[in-house]
């Protein structure tokens, strides 16, 4: 039994070993902990440490940690080993992971891996795939039954082919020309009598993905189905691979962050110690980008410079007009950006999604207009004040919820990512007319302001 440990207690006491010069105390250490207790603890290590403790562990327990590690850990640690060790490393390696690894290397240097390799076929074909599409996160297909074979003999199949599997839930049936035509799960099979035909107990409803597939699809599809496993086919329905639900949590966590990232304007490779002028580069231009829809915004303030010089108090309230009104459209947005991401809604869905934000914009508009309406009306003993600020949030409110469902409609219709550019336009949208519609209401109640 493996406990888990506290990492921060664990390198301490790795790194103690190694203080030590007892490297053979720090590798049989690593033995005692779980592979993904090991792999966190090998990539906080120093360069040569890694070298040093990756040097004294055996290729299947490099194999092991490998696997818990992200690609570009296992490119940081593979440069420590020699091709003929990575090549072993590799071969007992589960072979999508391995296909992650090569993918980070240097072409040459991955060609000389797979030649070295004693199975690099299921290895290779992977690496055929781009690496976010469900072919390059698939893993090898997995031996099949055929749909005459009876429960006798397919139970003597899977004695023979999967003596070796951690883990197996679902079994695959083709016909003679590899193409999926069913599956049976473990209980049916054992339930049922020894001379039924797998044809009779299997289930022709087979959900699959093709090998072209985005990542994300192939997550949202073993969501939706609840599957453990989703099997990829070729255009010819040809069973080439299969995806299991172990394989996409590291898929959904980088979509996640990649949306979040996006929301914000910078790069899905951003880390908080990224070199400075990487993490510069990522976020500035979307910065000028945004620089420009301000000072687009800053231009229809000047156009109400006599009204603002007659009635200073209005810049004291311009920023909650533009803000609170940002912020209906950020809720908005960031709402649509999940069901388009999530595909629960498509750009043929835009009036309806439009007609439900518009009410919702409009009522807490109202609402929010009658508050800060009050506020300023006795704040400022100043009723006309009050009704231009309450008029101009219902307007903005409205504004934003129209923004927030149109921009990222938008956005998707021309293949541009709506997480990524939708803030920075709808908050362009709620600055310009928000400040309009505020400004021009007050310079049309100017007379009563004064």
């Amino acid at each position: 039994m493996v406990d888990p440990i506290e990492l921060n207690d664990a390198l301490e006491r790795l790194q103690a070993f190694l203080d030590g010069a007892d490297l053979d105390g720090a590798v049989d250490y690593l033995r005692t902990l779980h592979p993904a207790d090991s792999a966190e603890l090998i990539s906080e290590l120093e360069p040569e440490q890694q070298a040093a403790v990756v040097d004294l562990l055996q290729a299947p327990e490099l194999a092991e940690v490998f696997e818990q590690l992200d690609e570009e850990d296992m490119a940081d640690v593979a440069q420590h080993l020699d091709v003929e060790m990575l090549a072993d490393v590799l071969d007992e390696m589960e072979p999508d992971m391995a296909a992650d690894l090569l993918g980070e290397l240097e072409p040459a240097q991955a060609a000389e891996v797979l030649e070295q390799m004693e199975e690099p076929a299921d290895v290779a074909a992977l690496m055929t795939y781009a690496p976010d599409t469900a072919g390059g996160i698939m893993t090898a297909a997995p031996p099949s039954l055929r749909r005459f074979w009876t429960v006798t003999e397919s139970v003597r199949f899977l004695r023979t082919h999967y003596a070796e599997e951690e883990d197996f839930f679902t079994l695959y049936v083709l016909d003679r020309h590899a193409r999926l035509i069913g599956l049976v799960d473990l209980k049916a099979l054992i339930l049922a009598a020894p001379e039924q035909t797998i044809e009779e107990i299997m289930d022709r409803a087979v959900i699959s993905v093709r090998a072209t597939a985005d990542q994300e699809e192939v997550a949202q599809l073993l969501q939706r189905y609840d599957l453990v496993s989703l099997p990829v086919v070729d255009n010819e329905d040809r069973l080439i691979g299969i995806v299991t639900i172990d394989d996409v949590v590291d898929v959904i966590e980088e979509e996640a962050t990649e949306d979040i990232y996006h929301l914000a304007q910078m790069s899905p490779d951003s880390e908080i110690y990224s070199p400075i002028l990487e993490a510069v580069r990522n976020r500035l231009p979307w910065l000028v980008v945004n620089l420009g829809t301000a000072f687009l915004a800053a231009t229809v303030v000047t156009r109400f410079e006599s009204t603002i010089a007659q009635a200073a108090v209005l810049a004291a309230f311009m920023p909650i007009v533009a803000g609170q009104g940002g912020n209906a459209g950020t809720q908005t947005m960031t709402i649509m950006v999940r069901s388009l991401a999530l595909k629960e809604i498509e750009p043929r869905d835009t009036f309806w999604a439009l007609w439900h934000e518009a009410r919702v914009g409009i009522i807490n508009g109202f609402t929010m207009g009658i508050l800060v309406a009050l506020i300023a009306g006795f704040w400022q003993h100043s009723p006309y004040l009050g009704l231009v600020l309450g008029l101009a949030m219902l307007s903005n409110f409205t504004i934003a919820a129209m923004a927030g469902v149109v921009v990222p409609m938008i956005l998707k219709v021309a293949r541009v990512d709506p997480a990524l550019a939708s803030g920075i336009f709808v908050t362009a949208f709620t600055d310009i007319f928000g400040f309009l519609v505020f400004l021009g209401l007050a310079t049309y109640f100017l007379s009563f302001l004064n």
